[in-house]
């Protein structure tokens, strides 16, 4: 299958939205704490890739739009680079064809293009699957994070790069 992922234009986010929607669907109202993917619109979207904010890349499958994933950069008090990585979705027809493994090692690349050192993720923890999914890729468990009566609700992944 012939993928090609480049980078959201503001004008793109309604797409990227869509995407979103339509991946996490099945996940709506059974995950607690609710996703925060459902707080999201395009208007959102595209403001936070104006503002540089958030960086979001699309997967086409010829011209169609089937996968994006979200790309946060931080940068610590010493000046070391790191980007988040989070809603990584594809569109469920396409589910399992490696599209979000592409969209990954793509982001992948262009972080150690950027100097970039750490990758990182959260990721639910009542989603044990998507963790395996992670460390598939070389992404390792670092911690977790809780909110009141969400104990260890978030799985915290990381991947040095060198």
């Amino acid at each position: 299958m012939d993928v090609t992922i480049r980078l959201a234009r503001p004008r793109e986010a309604a797409i990227v939205h869509r995407i979103l929607m339509e991946a996490y669907a099945g996940y709506r109202g059974r995950i607690v704490p609710p996703l925060k993917v459902f707080e999201s619109t395009p208007l959102t979207i595209a403001a936070d890739i104006r503002a540089r904010r958030h960086a979001h890349a699309l997967a086409f499958v010829g011209d169609e739009p089937v996968g994006t994933v979200r790309c946060t950069p931080w940068r610590s008090p010493n000046g070391q680079l790191r980007w988040t990585l989070s809603r990584l979705a594809v569109l469920p027809e396409f589910q399992g064809e490696a599209i979000g493994a592409r969209l990954m090692d793509w982001m992948e690349e262009r972080a150690r293009r950027a100097g970039v050192k750490q990758l990182r993720g959260h990721v639910r923890t009542a989603l044990p699957f998507l963790v395996r999914f992670y460390q598939k890729l070389g992404f390792r468990v670092i911690g977790y994070r809780s909110c009141p009566g969400h104990p260890r609700y978030l799985t915290v992944i990381g991947k040095h790069l060198v």
